[in-house]
């Protein structure tokens, strides 16, 4: 290793070092605030269970799809058209608040949703009112829990083991991470441009410049050995940030990209989605990372982690090609360790893929995602 490389890499753990810092006090408080909001709503949820029409509101709702849940706020607006009792006014406002901890706009679509865990052979609608409960997730890493809390419609408590499904079904109140994340991806895209983390898609001429080209690498195929979700989570939430050089300027390079479609481990998904725009990175190199986000993520937060963490750290440094690897590894230590606990799960890393070239069931470094990518030239 040079001595330059040597500088920079100390360089480089001390900035992130000092970044997870900074951030590591206020997400702490941020993940408590969302789970209590949830926790509180399951509780309000559950007493609901015991008012004449609120479980035949709530399987109504629920009927099309039980374990994609639906939005706390149509279930409501059936059970009370006029949003007239303390609990719309309650769970309205903490629909708000959610949003608040989460880093998005006041104004949109509530966050909070239902979602039923139905297992094999059972039914929601054979269940009484009365014998229903209601579970909000636990605190803490995920892949550490043991019990969560259900709440029946008199208040009182159950545990249920987290690891082991129960055999009767289970209403849970928790955030609706799809729309959380596609709104999020949107608001950190636009951060990192506004910044100058991030370039306009380049359209690049032909040869003879008739017509415009744009070189992509489509993921064609992925599955996830391990998406480290209990059974009380339901379907993952997958994004990916790409990484790389800009090609004009000292800078990295970085794009969140949402995989909606990607729910389940031990599955193959076959999307043919745009992942890598190229023309945008110096090298024609760049780097994917996927992450999955269990809902607490706050999306203000993690562009701040990418921006000031990853920017500081690589902006004084000539641009070479053996940083951009150094990108990648920026990128994880810039997020606070408590982003790896129930906010968002590290799934694999792909380092230097390159402009033009295939990869057909390629793992990633965490032996984690198995990938084929197919590059393709579109042609205006």
């Amino acid at each position: 290793m040079t001595k330059e490389r040597m500088f920079r890499a100390a360089v480089l753990t001390l900035v992130l070092a000092a970044g997870s810092a900074f951030a590591q006090a206020p997400l702490t408080l941020q993940r408590a605030d969302v789970q209590a909001i949830t926790e509180s709503s399951a509780r309000e949820v559950a007493a609901l269970l015991a008012q004449p029409g609120f479980a035949a509101s709530a399987r109504a709702a629920l009927q099309a799809g039980p374990e994609q849940g639906v939005a706390l706020q149509q279930v409501m607006a059936r059970f009370d058209p006029q949003a007239r009792t303390r609990a719309s006014t309650l769970l309205a406002t903490q629909d708000q608040q959610v949003r608040q901890r989460k880093g998005l706009v006041q104004q949109g679509p509530g966050l909070l949703q239902l979602r039923a865990f139905v297992p094999a052979g059972a039914s929601l609608a054979a269940v009484a009112p009365e014998r229903l409960w209601v579970a909000s997730l636990p605190r803490g890493d995920d892949r550490h829990w043991t019990t969560l809390t259900a709440y029946d419609a008199q208040g009182r408590a159950h545990l249920l083991d987290a690891r082991q499904a129960p055999d009767v079904p289970v209403l849970i109140v928790d955030v609706d991470t799809r729309r959380a994340v596609k709104e999020g991806m949107a608001l950190v895209n636009a951060g990192l441009r506004a910044r100058g983390l991030q370039s306009p898609e380049r359209i690049t001429l032909s040869a003879d410049g008739a017509s415009a080209s744009l070189d992509i690498t489509r993921l064609d195929r992925i599955r996830l050995n391990d998406d480290q979700e209990p059974w009380a989570l339901g379907a993952a939430e997958v994004f990916a940030v790409v990484s790389g050089l800009q090609v004009d300027a000292t800078e990295p390079e970085m794009m969140t990209v949402d995989m909606p479609w990607l729910d389940h481990d031990q599955t193959d998904y076959t999307p043919q989605q745009p992942l890598v725009i190229w023309g945008n990175y110096r090298f024609n190199a760049a780097n994917v990372q996927l992450f999955e986000d269990d809902g607490d993520t706050n999306y203000q937060e993690l562009l701040v982690a990418l921006a000031t963490g990853v920017k500081t750290a690589l902006g004084a440094f000539a641009p070479e090609y053996a940083v951009i690897a150094d990108i990648a590894g920026a990128i994880l230590k810039a997020m606070p360790t408590s982003w790896f606990a129930n906010d968002i799960d590290y799934l694999d890393s792909f380092y230097l893929l390159q402009r033009g070239q295939g990869y057909t069931d390629r793992m990633g470094a965490a032996n984690n995602a198995k990938v084929t990518l197919t590059p393709i030239t579109l042609v205006d």
